[in-house]
């Protein structure tokens, strides 16, 4: 618990000096609820927010797996990295240590997106809080395991960055989270379901729009806790303490 509280103290204050992170993971989705919830009114013949609530809260809420690979590589171009190494722990731990308090960012920023779209654009909460939390939560891990793969397979900052915005963009506007996935392509429409963001924006249009509990999410939250074991699985293979990272950031 220690370690854990260090690790926290270390990124709050990385957090604090970066202003980007909240413009980009709470400004810049609220700022696209506003925008584009009329606008999906229009297009689909129910509640804009049904569809910019949940979309770019999944959308956005992927994107704190870059921001976490991005403190990584600072910690190694800053030689706080080999404290680290230096403090007992396994490679396993370490992982571990470096996604949690991502992983309660990530929670949390889910949250609050949901909350501040429910009372700005009218965004819905019908099912169960349980359930919400539940999902929201199962959504936090797969979007952290798959941030904790990318940085796993890569040994510098610019590819890391540049995988994980092909990730957020190009599956989750394949999953549907930037428009339904009925009104996409039919060549597109297939390939939906092998994201995960599509198992969550379907598990959050359950939740939020309509009245599922945990039953009624079950599958997503399998196929959301499968993705997110098997990225766990490659992390916890592939991630080398030791590796040398070349970073080009200050």
């Amino acid at each position: 618990m220690t370690i854990t509280a260090a690790f926290f103290r270390k990124e709050l204050a990385t957090w604090r000096q970066d202003p980007t992170l909240f413009v980009f993971l709470f400004a810049a989705p609220l700022l696209m609820q506003a925008l584009l919830s009329d606008a999906f009114s229009r297009i689909t013949e129910s509640a804009g927010a049904q569809q910019t609530v949940p979309g770019f809260t999944i959308m956005f809420g992927f994107y704190v797996m870059m921001f976490m690979g991005t403190s990584h590589y600072r910690e190694h171009a800053s030689g706080a990295w080999a404290l680290v190494r230096t403090s007992g722990l396994s490679k396993a731990m370490m992982a571990v240590q470096l996604a949690i308090p991502y992983f309660v960012l990530s929670a949390a920023q889910m949250t609050l997106l949901i909350l501040i779209g429910r009372m700005l654009f009218g965004g819905t909460i019908n099912g169960s809080p349980l359930a919400v939390a539940v999902l929201v939560l199962t959504i936090a891990w797969a979007a952290i395991a798959l941030g904790l793969a990318l940085i796993s397979v890569t040994r510098n900052v610019s590819a890391m960055q540049n995988l994980c915005q092909l990730v957020v963009l190009g599956m989750g506007a394949v999953g549907g989270a930037v428009v339904p996935v009925r009104l996409m392509p039919p060549w597109c429409r297939p390939l939906a379901p092998l994201t995960p963001q599509y198992w969550a924006m379907d598990g959050m249009r359950q939740v939020l729009a309509e009245r599922g509990g945990l039953v009624d999410i079950a599958p997503h939250l399998a196929v959301l806790a499968g993705w997110a074991c098997v990225l766990s699985l490659i992390a916890a293979v592939a991630f080398d303490p030791g590796s040398r990272r070349r970073v080009a950031i200050r």
